[in-house]
């Protein structure tokens, strides 16, 4: 009998579901299977599993030379742990091309090129029995406290001026990342959630994923990365077919690492998932090439195979412990209503594996945008939807020199830190003047001017109509983007003056990212790629002021208690340069120098004997945000001068 894998015997019910008509329940599934597909699937598996020829996978896992016991070490099938002289036995058919461990905790990985971690090994096409060893290394601390960097979507081509970008502003940020966070932590890895290159231009431009873990070793990526597979890191030259996804997953298991894996870092197990079905179906109509072979379509689901090994893993998880959950296309998303709707087609069958631990969080990109949702059913699940390094595929930082998301957020990554099982979280921009802005301020009268008197952008709106149309916005509105705003744990206040103003949240355009992609590129070439364009985004904030000039100040707090301040004076110039324009203000730099010191003190104590003086608007006096200017205040800026790390500002 011919090898037939699960995974094979999927891909032809998914091929075949496309082929129905549009009323069948195959084709209306999402690609969800039902009961019929399940139970062939698993028919599929266990004759797999009779017919193929084992193979023993053996090896021994050292730290220094000695034997580490107890460390899980997988086929991508089973689970395994090394007896106590490190030694390690699996029998499986090799299918999934890698043999690997689960990094234990207290331990680092042998590092290869200052990032590349070697706790993997490709196998052999063949049925020989192998033998793979391992190295670890005794970390510096037990990883309690530690950090991850946590980017998405790098997109490297060879296009769009990308490789400078990169070079010299993603890998110089995380090096200040890293230098500032060693200060603090001494373990502290990244990861990159999938899309590291961009499949259409592999061979085209030259820069496939070799040549992109070259790069990175070229550019001295700065610390452990733990790759994530996207659906631009497939090989587009594989046809469609019943091993197309495993065919055009082989260059990543080969040059980058398994598709899907686990590690622990302190008390926090990180499991990276496959979450991709890769078809490359050639459309009716379309011309394709040897390089580019179909339309690069897939599945957004997980396979049979990976749910085996990922109860395999987590069978030995304390459920007590935080899980990190990585992949590149978003399990969950947010509608227009706010509403959080499944992605994944079996989005509910992953949670319910993970609804058994008290804390979960699912890290995703795929999206060039931020989102932070908290699914219903599932109380212990949040996700994080990741913006992207890229931008807008580069195409912003091409045109204007700053790297803007289709949802306004501006380019740049999730920074997690972690103690104990504590976990914070915090977006973090690749530029230096908005490096950890939170929000950007829009004085809608000025980008209504914009949207009524420029030609490119009147010349844009009769092309695409469906757009939003800025040159009718109501007198004297204030729009205010909050990246990273997540709904249970956030608040946002908005003043003008002393006034503190109601907002209501809305689903907008970023007009930031109209004006360094869309203006720009209309009037380079009298069109833009949709695909590129501004999108709706669900986490701005829009109030009505009483005026056209008075100062708005803006006040943000995370699920930390970090408080975040922006104050900008109207009107307020629209133009690509505007987040420099409305640099954060520190808790307590009340006079607005940039500085905390002790001229915030005099200012805050002229305003409390005489409370008719002349002083700033009330949210940058008032520092604790209880509603009046008196003594605790200036309890907080002293505070702040004497311990510069603030806690609950």
């Amino acid at each position: 009998m011919q090898n037939i894998s699960t995974d094979q015997i999927f891909t032809f019910f998914c091929i075949f579901a496309t082929t129905l008509p549009k009323s069948s329940t195959l084709n209306k599934l999402n690609y969800t299977m039902d009961i019929t597909i399940k139970t062939l699937i698993t028919f599929g598996f266990i004759m797999t599993s009779l017919s193929c020829r084992a193979a023993t996978l053996t090896g021994r896992i050292t730290c220094d030379g000695i034997g580490v016991a107890g460390v899980a070490v997988s086929d991508g099938h089973d689970v395994v742990y090394s007896d106590e002289h490190g030694d390690y036995s699996i029998i499986g058919d090799k299918s999934t091309g890698c043999v690997f461990y689960s990094l234990p905790s207290g331990y680092e990985p042998d590092v290869t090129d200052g990032f590349n971690p070697r706790f993997w090994a490709a196998l052999s096409r063949n049925d020989d029995d192998e033998q793979h060893d391992f190295v670890l290394h005794r970390a510096t601390d037990d990883g309690t406290r530690h950090a991850m960097i946590i980017a998405a979507d790098t997109h490297l081509a060879r296009r769009n001026n990308d490789l400078n970008r990169f070079t010299y502003g993603f890998v110089p940020r995380l090096k200040r990342e890293v230098r500032s966070l060693h200060e603090s932590y001494e373990t502290v890895h990244s990861t990159i959630l999938g899309d590291l290159t961009w499949d259409n231009f592999w061979r085209s431009n030259e820069f496939d994923l070799h040549d992109f873990m070259d790069f990175m070793a070229q550019c001295h990526y700065p610390c452990t990365l733990w790759a994530v597979i996207g659906n631009h890191d497939n090989d587009p030259s594989v046809p469609a077919g019943a091993t197309t996804d495993d065919d055009a997953a082989a260059p990543w298991r080969d040059i980058v690492c398994p598709t899907y894996y686990s590690y622990n870092i302190g008390q926090v197990h990180y499991v990276v998932l496959d979450d991709i079905f890769y078809l490359n179906e050639a459309l009716e109509g379309e011309q394709y090439t040897s390089d580019v072979a179909g339309s690069r379509n897939f599945v957004a689901c997980l396979t049979e195979r990976q749910y085996q090994w990922l109860e395999n893993d987590l069978s030995a998880i304390d459920t007590g412990r935080p899980i990190v959950v990585s992949v590149h296309i978003p399990v969950w998303r947010l509608d227009e209503r706010l509403s959080v709707r499944a992605r994944l087609s079996d989005a509910s069958r992953l949670c319910n594996m993970l609804s058994r631990f008290k804390q979960v969080h699912i890290v995703s990109g795929h999206t060039h945008i931020n989102a932070v949702m908290h699914p219903g059913d599932y109380p212990n699940i949040t996700e994080h939807n990741i913006a992207a390094v890229c931008a807008s595929w580069w195409w912003t930082g091409r045109y204007t020199g700053h790297d803007v998301c289709i949802d306004g957020s501006p380019a740049g990554y999730e920074l997690l830190t972690v103690n104990g099982d504590e976990m914070h979280w915090r977006y973090h921009s690749i530029e230096r003047d908005v490096d950890d802005a939170q929000f950007r301020i829009y004085d809608m009268n000025t980008v209504r001017e914009f949207y009524r008197n420029n030609a490119t952008m009147r010349a844009i709106m009769e092309r695409y109509p469906d757009r939003m149309d800025y040159s009718n916005q109501a007198d004297n509105r204030v729009m205010v983007n909050v990246f990273g705003y997540d709904s249970r744990t956030w608040r946002v206040n908005i003043y003008e003056g002393d006034t503190r103003l109601w907002w209501t949240r809305e689903t907008v355009e970023d007009p930031l990212h109209t004006l360094c992609y869309e203006v720009p590129r209309f009037a380079d070439v009298g069109y833009y790629t949709e695909m590129f364009a501004t999108s709706r985004n669900n986490h701005t904030f829009v109030a009505e002021a009483s005026t056209a000039t008075a100062p708005i100040t803006v006040r943000v707090t995370d699920g930390e208690g970090n408080t975040y301040i922006k104050c900008i004076n109207r009107p307020l110039d629209y133009s690509v340069n505007m987040d420099a324009l409305q640099p954060p203000l520190a808790p307590g730099d009340v006079n607005r120098d940039g500085n905390v010191n002790v001229g915030d003190v005099n200012v805050l104590l002229n305003t409390i004997i005489n409370p008719q003086a002349q002083r700033p608007p009330l949210p940058l006096c008032d520092i604790n945000d209880d509603g009046v200017i008196n003594v605790a205040d200036v309890n907080m800026i002293l505070n702040f001068m004497l311990r510069p790390v603030p806690t609950g500002l």
